[in-house]
């Protein structure tokens, strides 16, 4: 076996400082867990093994590095090549014992050894894009230390990605404590995940079987999204399963749910504040996402994680819409529900947290799973407080319904007159015409039946009149259907108005009206009628598209007496309609009279 002897180096500005030397060797064995921060080599642009590692910085001076840091603070590019190097002064009580070294997710490839042994490896290391492949991995790393002094080296690469280097921090210690670690962090991410996940379903399922919880069906759909990107984004649970995930992939999902979880999050603003929302506002962010998930899944990641850079600006003035948006909608007392506010508010302030953490502009932790889980535990509780409130007041209405038991008589009796009354106010209403006020045709139909029989069992007259408003189309065309409601109601006064007690006045249809007029002969309904038609007339009521610039009516009249043969009240209103039509005909703004069959109305 190879054992390399490691001799400490002076640095020749201090010669007490040792080059890139990382002193554990004063630390507690019992619970051994630190970072490696600190100072280490760096051979750019050279991928070196251990031995050619220990060999070089024995020759030439070599430069050092801190890190934490990105291939961009130590030479303003971030697509480059090169192997990091320090040594490790661990306590002497671990010497032979298992210990582990813990790599959180890079997005760099690389290649971890202790002394001369490979313990971990993340993608393809090449110095070239050709030789290179990323992979986005948290790794554990076991070795044993032979000696109390280590040589610890990393071969590491990127390329066409926007962040590289060994930019978060790393961990030694003990195996069994660094496997703890890591695993009670991963354990606890995917509870909180997996309780999301949940409560997203739970409000999907709550808005299917509702049918109408709009609001219920985004918030679960934001929870699924956000849960879905949370397995796909720091610390990548998806590289830790089965599943075949490649990192262009992986990084693509990454952004496409973190784009569509923000829109959810925008739209379930929209849903709670629609009187504050501008509608254009709107749809310009939904355009910009929309934008930036089509470019995510056609393009490689150097492109759409630059574009989610640019729209990163965009999203910031979005935050500030939304945070207004949510003043204005408290303020004006809208939305009630202060938790909801502080919920949303989280919520942003993690998501954008996260995505400048992601692109290196802030040192942070991640704080949008946070966010989400503690914007759930509101909604949680919110939930059962609502169900707590259906629950007192199902108590209090079988605390109600025992009362009302004890006095169940004198409340039935009281119920009883009650509803009488209210059934006839209902007819009452029911026999009326909504928007006139006359009475309805279900009326007229009842009215007509009676009347045309007793009059003939008491071979008395009954006349109809039908009439119509002269191209009434053409004055909603021009003016609207509100104005034409306002013209059938000034019309219907107008005619209303010429009518004696015992006559009937309803609305057929439409426009076309009906009057019945009981024990009232041909030539007084003729009369009668020409009064209403002259009333409209001189009202000089407004219509652009009638040629005489005003509106008029049509009226036809039939009339059962001695001498006409009116089997039925059906052929009575059918002999009025023809003479209404017929009215129509002959120019409009006049009055037809049905003919009888033995003699002809003097009138006529």
């Amino acid at each position: 076996m190879l054992l390399v002897v490691l001799v400490p180096l002076k640095s020749a500005q201090a010669e007490d400082h040792p080059l890139a030397l990382i002193d554990f060797s004063g630390s507690d064995a019992a619970e051994f867990y630190t970072s490696l921060d600190g100072e280490w080599f760096y051979f750019e642009e050279q991928l070196l093994q251990p031995t050619e590692v220990y060999s070089f910085i024995l020759r030439d001076y070599a430069r050092t590095v801190q890190l934490p840091s990105s291939f961009k603070e130590q030479g303003g590019i971030s697509n480059t090549y090169g192997t990091y190097a320090t040594r490790v002064k661990i306590p002497r009580a671990l010497v032979g014992r298992t210990l582990a070294i813990h790599i959180p997710h890079q997005y760099s490839a690389y290649k971890l050894y202790a002394d001369l042994i490979e313990i971990a490896s993340n993608g393809r290391v090449g110095s070239s894009a050709e030789e290179h492949e990323s992979e986005l991995s948290p790794k554990l790393g076991y070795f044993v230390p032979r000696t109390d002094e280590l040589l610890l080296t990393i071969q590491i690469s990127n390329f066409e990605h926007q962040r590289g280097g060994f930019e978060h921090s790393i961990f030694i210690g003990e195996a069994s404590e660094v496997a703890q670690k890591f695993n009670t962090s991963i354990i606890w991410m995917l509870f909180v995940v997996g309780c999301i996940f949940i409560m997203g379903m739970f409000m999907i399922l709550f808005a299917w079987f509702r049918r109408q919880e709009k609001l219920f069906l985004i918030f679960g759909l934001f929870c699924i999204c956000f849960a879905i990107r949370a397995f796909f984004a720091d610390p990548f649970f998806y590289s830790l399963t089965l599943l075949q995930v490649s990192y262009l992939w992986g990084t693509r999902l990454e952004y496409l749910f973190t784009h569509a979880t923000v829109l959810l999050l925008v739209f379930l603003v929209y849903e709670w504040y629609k009187q504050q929302f501008s509608k254009q506002v709107l749809k310009l962010i939904t355009f910009s996402i929309t934008a930036a998930i089509v470019t995510t899944l056609i393009t490689k990641p150097i492109v759409f994680q630059r574009m989610a850079e640019y729209l990163f600006c965009f999203a910031v003035l979005g935050f500030v819409y939304l945070v207004y948006v949510i003043y204005r909608g408290y303020r004006e007392q809208h939305i009630r529900n202060f938790a909801n506010i502080v919920g949303l508010t989280l919520v942003s302030i993690g998501l954008f947290n996260d995505f400048m953490l992601a692109h290196g502009w802030i040192k942070s932790v991640s704080l949008s799973l946070l966010a989400v889980g503690l914007y759930v535990v509101i909604q949680v509780f919110m939930m059962s407080k609502s169900y707590a409130d259906k629950v007192l007041e199902t108590e209090q209405l079988n605390q109600s319904l025992t009362t009302l038991n004890a006095t169940l008589d004198d409340q039935v009796n009281r119920r009883t007159k009650e509803l009488r009354s209210a059934n006839e106010q209902l007819e009452h209403l029911a026999s009326k015409d909504a928007l006139t006020g006359i009475y309805n045709r279900h009326r007229f139909n009842a009215f007509m039946q009676k009347a045309f029989q007793q009059a003939k069992e008491n071979c008395t007259p009954l006349s109809l009149i039908m009439l119509d408003l002269d191209e009434f189309k053409k004055y909603n065309d021009n003016y609207g259907h509100i104005q034409g409601d306002a013209l059938l109601k000034q019309v219907v006064k107008l005619i209303g108005e010429q009518l004696p007690e015992n006559s009937l006045f309803a609305r057929f249809g439409g426009e076309e009206f009906v009057v019945v007029l009981p024990a009232c002969p041909l030539a007084e309904a003729y009369q009668l009628a020409e009064q209403m038609r002259s009333a409209v007339e001189f009202a000089r009521l407004p219509h652009a598209k009638r040629e005489l610039g005003y509106a008029t009516i049509s009226i036809g009249v039939a009339a059962l007496e001695h001498k006409s043969l009116y089997r039925s009240e059906i052929e009575l209103m059918d002999a009025a309609d023809q003479q209404l039509y017929r009215s129509k005909r002959e120019g409009r703004n006049r009055t037809s009279v049905a003919r009888l069959k033995q003699e002809q109305p003097s009138l006529l």
